[in-house]
């Protein structure tokens, strides 16, 4: 037994790591949309589709264990929802949801969420729909809808330091728009948020903009003179909310192009920072406030420090210029504003629509500063001082709109799904992936002559790399059945794999797939050593874990599934790329030990953009 262990040591020291391709580095091909507007990538155990990046700049500075946040949507997405990716540009979890919007951890009640909003994001700019909550499992455990009766748009939704929600809202709302040459009998989209307490629904406070702002206020102005009931104006576009301790809120209007702060008792304003009615003294010659058509204001420092996304553009016939994130200081008694930090786009990006600004603590080490483009499919870390370490594309450089994602944010998060790990096996090949799986660091292969024996033999292991890892079956394994076992990083059993048939000589694969309906089959708990503990411990407990072993009882339900070995897809099936191209293309590098390779070398879904651009439950 004490040999068969440590084997499994040199196995996990010396074989060589397999797994799905990563990111591209420098790719023009992959920006000239010779991979299709939205590249992906396949993979042989799952059919889970995943995003293939492209690196235009790298740092190893990025690497800081947390992973990233996004949502993939537009008329390019084949699969759009919900997706987190690891620190080295592979795929960890994704689920087809819809056209989804602000993915992103909140802790409630000592517990990590993710929390996301799905539903139909093409109603005049803005969305209806409801927000999910999803546990460390991804179960639902809320849903979450406004209160009145309105409905849930996908704007924002925020969880404060007390637990409650901000949620934003575009309601259909009365008004007289003589005041820009509109009817008096008038409609507009009012700029709506509320806040929610979490458990019970209950509405804690409501706001809505037509009480507090003038129609001449926005620089968007009404689409024709005859706005009636049929055509609902939208005149201030929210886009975000915060909260700070004082209980106040900060909201962002795209259209008024303002950042509001407002009082959380009487709904009064206190002050205007940027827009037609700015209140602040500008320290920076007027780059602190002229901030235009903007997303996802947030405060910092103790309400000393606002970050914010300057979209500075707003689509067809405004002015293209260039976007940036803003770090701003404000003393609110002074009523100054300064730039603390401006954060630049080396490929001078100019997003019409969307975006985000997130400071990233650093640990102990410097800050960095995320910025999401939105309407461009990029995100960029930069160091806290602005200089750009990661310059990542998620689909081509069109910026056509085809390929979006509202928000892309950074945060730790630890995924244990009650599914359990996918399996394909081919001839002395085993492709294994556990979709939302964190915390797997090893897969080791068990064979076993029936599909009732009551132990199995270990077969060889490899550490976890990727989405996807590919495992090579020992050339003198002479099991009927194999299986894979997924462990961490202390030799825990976390789940299983479906038990397949092998045989090497056929020409046909068995896939061993989970059910997603039948979702408590891989809640398999035990002890089994991963290799990565001293020979002397190995010893220790080696005795312990043969008795574990002989003693599991059953190894798993055989699964005849079969389809085709395919090579690893890359492309999306719109490719357009030569032979010549393909070759250049094709060198590969290493973007750091243990990575993977990576190769070197229509408006209608925008959400700010309608002219060109509650109920409760917990489940």
């Amino acid at each position: 037994m004490l040999r068969t262990l440590l084997a499994l040591t040199a196995t996990l020291a010396f074989t060589p790591i397999q797994a799905d391709h990563g990111p591209y580095i420098q790719s023009t091909a992959y920006d000239d949309g010779k991979f299709g507007e939205w590249p992906t990538e396949t993979y042989r155990s799952s059919p889970i589709v995943g995003p293939a990046l492209n690196y235009l700049q790298y740092s190893d500075e990025c690497k800081d264990g947390l992973y990233t946040f996004i949502a993939p949507r537009g008329n390019k997405v084949g699969n759009p929802g919900p997706m987190i990716l690891d620190q080295d540009g592979h795929l960890v979890w994704t689920k087809k949801y819809g056209q989804t919007y602000n993915l992103n951890v909140y802790t409630f009640k000592g517990q990590d969420y993710l929390t996301f909003w799905v539903g139909n994001d093409g109603v005049g700019g803005h969305g209806e729909g409801a927000y999910y909550m999803l546990d460390s499992t991804y179960q639902e455990t809320y849903k979450i809808t406004a209160a009145n009766a309105l409905p849930a748009d996908l704007h924002d939704f925020h969880l404060t330091d007390q637990g409650t929600a901000l949620i934003t809202i575009y309601d259909i709302y009365p008004a007289n728009l003589t005041s820009v040459s509109g009817s008096p009998q008038g409609t507009i989209y009012d700029g709506t948020f509320q806040e929610l307490d979490l458990e019970t629904g209950a509405l804690l406070f409501q706001w809505r903009a037509s009480d507090h702002f003038a129609f001449t206020d926005s620089y968007r102005p009404p689409e024709s003179a005859d706005i009636d009931s049929t055509a609902p104006w939208d005149f201030f576009h929210i886009n975000s909310v915060d909260k700070d301790p004082k209980g106040n809120y900060l909201i962002s209007s795209r259209y008024t192009s303002t950042l509001t702060y407002i009082d959380g008792r009487t709904g009064d304003i206190i002050w205007r920072l940027g827009g037609k009615h700015n209140d602040f003294t500008d320290l920076s010659n007027g780059t602190a406030t002229n901030f235009k058509w903007q997303h996802h204001a947030r405060f910092r420092d103790n309400g000393t420090a606002i970050t914010v996304f300057d979209n500075a553009s707003r689509g067809a016939g405004a002015p293209q210029s260039p976007s940036r994130g803003l770090y701003l200081d404000i003393d609110q008694e002074k009523m100054t504003v300064a730039v603390r930090h401006e954060y630049w786009n080396p490929e001078s990006i100019s997003s019409q629509s969307q975006g985000s600004v997130q400071v990233l603590d650093g640990g102990g080490m410097e800050e960095k500063v995320l910025i999401g483009y939105g309407h461009i499919p990029t995100w960029t870390e930069y160091r806290l001082s602005g200089e750009v370490l990661c310059n990542v594309h998620l689909g081509s450089a069109s910026g056509d709109g085809n390929i979006m994602s509202y928000r892309v944010l950074k945060n730790r998060w630890a995924g244990n799904p009650i599914t359990s790990p996918d399996i394909s096996v081919y001839q002395y090949t085993a492709a294994v992936s556990w979709n939302g799986a964190t915390e797997v660091v090893t897969w080791a292969l068990e064979g076993a002559n029936s599909k009732d024996s009551k132990s199995g033999t270990f077969l060889t292991a490899m550490p976890k790399e990727g989405f996807e890892t590919l495992i090579t079956i020992p050339a003198d394994a002479d099991s009927r059945y194999i299986r894979a076992l997924g462990l961490n990083s202390t030799g825990h059993m976390l789940g299983t794999s479906k038990l397949v048939r092998w045989n090497p000589s056929s020409d046909e694969p068995v896939v061993g797939r989970h059910d997603e309906e039948d979702e408590g089959t891989g809640r398999v708990v035990g002890l089994f050593f991963g290799g990565f503990i001293s020979a002397l411990v190995v010893a220790a407990l080696g005795w312990g874990v043969k008795w574990w072993w002989d003693r599991r009882g059953s190894v798993g339900e055989d699964d005849g599934e079969r389809g085709v070995w395919q090579k690893l897809d890359r492309f999306n099936g719109d490719e357009d790329l030569s032979e010549g191209e393909m070759e250049e293309d094709a060198e590969f590098a290493l973007l750091g030990p243990g990575r993977g390779h990576g190769l070197l070398g229509d408006d209608s879904d925008d959400p700010d953009d309608d002219d060109d651009d509650g109920g409760w439950k917990r489940s």
